[in-house]
């Protein structure tokens, strides 16, 4: 387990579906939205700090408006999960477009105490009952985490120029504004 391979088979629970949070970045939705044709404003929802657990309070991807903290979540039900959960199949209805951080779950990256990089594992406290009938490449997931580092940095910076601007009627959802534009047809 580690550096090559991961022992692990998604067996299709939907705890990762049901029970976690997806915090995608402003790539992920961009991503989705063009591939699916899904409105952002219909599978976004913007949570409060309250709503939410294992986020730190001093994430850089806290939201500020009116006078509150909203970070950007994909919109989920408590009982039937994430809005992209297919109701009667169970399964992701965006599959090949969602977000990074569903693709590296269950997986956590091991480094040195050095920062360099050393491996995958599974994490250890989760839901996840994480079926080791299978085994997963390393480097297609190191490579996916090194993408999804970068486009939390960009989502950093996105979060910091929108928390720095002051205007009458802004909200969470304004924060959509500084990288969506989604045109309506009227006719």
């Amino acid at each position: 387990m580690g550096a090559k391979t991961v022992r692990f088979r998604c067996h299709h629970t939907n705890h990762c579906c049901r029970d976690v949070v997806c915090l995608p970045t402003p790539y992920d939705v961009l991503r989705i939205a063009m591939q699916t044709g899904e409105n952002p404003y219909d599978f976004l929802e913007f949570l409060r700090p309250g709503e939410i657990t294992g986020v730190a309070k001093n994430d850089p991807t806290w939201l500020k408006a009116d006078g509150q903290k909203f970070i950007m979540a994909l919109k989920r039900d408590e009982k039937q999960g994430c809005y992209f959960l297919d109701r009667r199949s169970r399964y992701c209805s965006i599959y090949e477009h969602r977000p990074n951080l569903c693709r590296l779950y269950p997986f956590k990256i091991q480094e040195t105490r050095e920062g360099q990089f050393k491996g995958f594992i599974l994490h250890k406290n989760v839901g996840c009952p994480r079926h080791r009938d299978g085994t997963c490449d390393v480097k297609p997931l190191h490579d996916l985490y090194v993408n999804e580092q970068m486009h939390q940095e960009d989502y950093a910076r996105m979060v910091a120029d929108f928390n720095t601007r002051d205007y009458p009627g802004r909200s969470p959802e304004s924060f959509l504004e500084l990288f969506i534009e989604i045109v309506y047809d009227n006719d």
